[in-house]
């Protein structure tokens, strides 16, 4: 069996135009939308502990040259207890983008791997009688298969490990060339769940503590500000997050209206690295996970008016959303706690109801709401003493 390290190692390439994420040229993704996914999730607990899980399992299953009894005895169960913790990343993450639209890893299995080096493990077969059996049969390691020239492939599907004899320099090759293979499998698993671990440890506290602190699109002086204070108060965590590339270069592909696009071509070999790039590319046109102020979850700002409040409808009144009402108990917490917001609010609804009475024409009480706001705006700024503002915003 042939693996592709593209395919082992969750690779994939994105292709960045404008505000826009192509991955492997056709699933199309806005910057920032792929890590808003996994800001969504909470499995950080669980992932924690799978990714210690299989860095031991990693370690239970590489040979040596003094393996001990208990390596070959418990060989068979650690490689079935890693195939199911791998499942459970397969269905946790893999429906996540962009590996819900690939979904290659799912291709490959811990088995698949294994059997590359059947020459290291018990099949079963008495190779001393050289007395093949003349159809495709099975026993307890494996399923034998006559290919049509006649020789046979041996599909192992338990595991019982031999001694390495390292006298023998094709056996000891063999173990070295699995190691690398079952590092590489394993290695793969461990950087998409320390990828997961980052987003959680990583951008969720500068999105929710850093990010937003001017509760509008930072500037990029702001940007620098919070990612210099960010390091420093976190243990250089976004220093220490290497964004790899594989390769790097531009094509051109085909936006929806089938025009071409010069797109930056970036060959990535693990989420993480995406996710970084991906990130402060979408930053610099205002595309920004935020969280909403209302039900928690983090939704994608993309560009035009900042938010602080999701268009997700209400679970008891789907005709309204949480920006609906989000935005009117803010305006009410404002009159209720700022005199500047509640100054303006008493003269607003004064002035409304002296237009509803026909004491107001239109055009006279659009004048004087463009002269409250502005008028607002000043003292909020502390540009007019309150009262100043007072005085004249009553007239």
């Amino acid at each position: 069996m042939k693996i592709f390290l593209e395919e082992l190692m969750f690779s994939f390439r994105a292709y960045f135009w404008n505000d826009d994420v192509y991955i492997n040229e056709k699933y199309k993704y806005a910057a920032g939308e792929t890590l808003t996914a996994y800001l969504n999730t909470n499995y950080l607990s669980l992932v924690e502990n799978l990714r210690y899980d299989l860095k031991s399992l990693k370690n239970e299953l590489l040979f040596s040259e003094d393996i001990p009894y208990n390596f070959i005895q418990n060989y068979n169960a650690n490689v079935y207890s890693a195939m199911k913790k791998i499942r459970d990343i397969d269905t946790m993450l893999g429906s996540l983008p962009p590996y819900d639209k690939l979904r290659q890893f799912n291709g490959i299995t811990l088995e698949d791997i294994l059997n590359k080096h059947t020459f290291l493990f018990e099949d079963g077969i008495d190779y001393s009688k050289d007395e093949w059996p003349e159809e495709d049969t099975s026993n307890e390691f494996a399923f034998a298969e006559r290919s049509e020239t006649g020789a046979y492939y041996m599909h192992l599907h338990a595991f019982l490990p031999e001694e390495i004899d390292y006298t023998d320099y094709n056996m000891v090759e063999e173990a070295e060339k699995a190691n690398k293979d079952i590092t590489e499998y394993f290695d793969s698993y461990i950087s998409l769940l320390a990828s997961y671990i980052a987003v959680h440890k990583v951008f969720h506290p500068f999105i929710e503590n850093y990010l937003h602190r001017s509760g509008t699109f930072p500037t990029a002086n702001e940007v620098a500000s919070y990612f210099d204070a960010f390091n420093k108060e976190n243990g250089n965590a976004f220093h220490k997050i290497k964004c790899k590339m594989e390769t790097f270069g531009y094509k051109v592909l085909k936006d929806e209206n089938n025009k071409p696009i010069l797109c930056e071509e970036i060959l990535f070999s693990d989420l993480k690295s995406f996710l970084f790039y991906d990130f402060w590319s979408g930053i610099k046109k205002n595309f920004i996970p935020n969280q909403c102020k209302q039900c928690g979850r983090f939704f994608l700002i993309r560009a035009g008016k900042y938010f602080s409040y999701c268009d997700t409808p209400l679970p008891d009144e789907p005709d309204k959303t949480c920006r609906d009402v989000g935005a009117r108990r803010r305006y009410d917490d404002k009159c209720k706690n700022d005199p500047v917001w509640q100054t303006y609010n008493r003269a607003y609804k004064a002035h409304y109801a002296r237009y509803m009475k026909k004491k107001l024409t239109v055009s006279e009480f659009e004048e004087w709401s463009r002269f409250a706001s502005e008028l607002r705006d000043k003292a909020l700024a502390e540009q007019i003493s309150f009262e100043q503002y007072y005085a004249d915003i009553r007239k």
